[in-house]
Parts: C-alpha cells; structure tokens; sequence
C-alpha cells in the first residue's frame, strides 16, 4: 500500500516538475506583432484594500500595445468578484482611462470568470466586429496556458507578458496544477 502511494506521489510531483518546467520556459516569451486588437486577461480586481498591482500591471501593458501601435482596441475581459462585487472588466476600462487610453478604444467584457472564458467570449467579439487577430496580454507566467487554450481555439494571436508581479507569487505556484488540469480537459471549459 505505501509502495503504491508512494509511485502516484512521485508521479505526481513529476507531472507537477514538468510542467512547471514547461511554464518557465515559455513565459517570458513576447512574440508582439500588429493585430486588430490587445486582450487583457482578468484577475482579481483588490490585493488587501489597494488595486492589485498585478492587474494594474497587466492593464499597463496592454494599454502600451496600443499606445505603440501594435493594435488599435484594447479588450479588457473578466467577470464579477463575487467577494467584493466588483466586475473586472469595469476595473480594468478604468485604470486604462487613467492612463490615458481613449475610453473610445476600450472594449469590455464584462462575463468572463476563467482564462479560458476570457479567450472565448472575446473571440466571440472580434467576429462581431470582424476582428481577425489578437495580443493576449498577462503575466509571464500565465501566458503558456493561454496560448495552449487560445491555439484550441483557433485564435490567430502574440503574446505581450507584463511586468512580473511578486504579489503573485501563490499564483505562479498554482499555475502548473492548473496547466495539468486544462491539459486532461483538452485546454477547454
């Protein structure tokens, strides 16, 4: 019995190890080329009583990508924290109003609650609109998942990683357990 436990510990923590490993080495990849429009990926909006700078950072990015021309709309995607009742996406159109972004170039997408809804429910945007490629703007280490699940989706798309965030370090410890799960689900909902 402990000789079995023992194997599906290892296994475990193999699968874990590797696919951390693939996470580190694929997140700080920046493949930024011209597309119709810059995607933001949501996160909580609050760290403690202050705006999460890991957000922040992140909307910062995306806002550059469109201020240097890369794209010219920025998506701003993620639904309501039920813990604060705050909608992301609403938090997020803000902070790029204050730095300066027309609020006329801000899209949100105001339903999202996963990385993989963020992804869909803006695909389903940009083919409204007749938007036919995006820049998936996050932090590094969350971007190899959503290139996996945006691939799956048929997503024509770069990849522009914001400034790492310390804050988020929990975050980054997790992200190879949730890769692995998106993995057995076939990177879908």
């Amino acid at each position: 019995m402990r000789r079995g436990v023992g194997i599906v510990l290892g296994l475990g923590l193999a699968a874990y190890l590797a696919a951390l490993g693939y996470i580190v080495l694929n997140m700080n990849r920046s493949t930024l080329q011209q597309a119709d429009v810059a995607l933001v990926l949501g996160s909580r909006v609050y760290h403690g009583q202050r705006l999460n700078p890991c957000l922040v950072g992140r909307v910062e990015e995306g806002v550059e990508v469109v201020r240097r021309g890369w794209a010219r709309w920025l998506v701003v995607s993620g639904g309501l924290d039920r813990e604060t009742g705050t909608v992301e996406a609403q938090a997020m159109a803000q902070i790029a109003r204050s730095r300066g972004l027309n609020p006329e170039r801000i899209v949100l997408e105001p339903s999202a609650r996963s990385t993989y809804q963020n992804l869909r429910f803006t695909q389903q945007i940009m083919e409204e609109r007749g938007w036919n490629t995006v820049v998936i703007v996050s932090e590094p280490f969350h971007l190899p998942r959503a290139a996996l699940m945006a691939r799956r989706l048929g997503l024509e798309f770069a990849l522009a990683p914001s400034p790492h965030c310390p804050q988020n370090l929990p975050a980054f410890l997790r992200e190879p357990l949730v890769l692995l799960y998106y993995a057995l689900r076939g990177f879908r909902e």
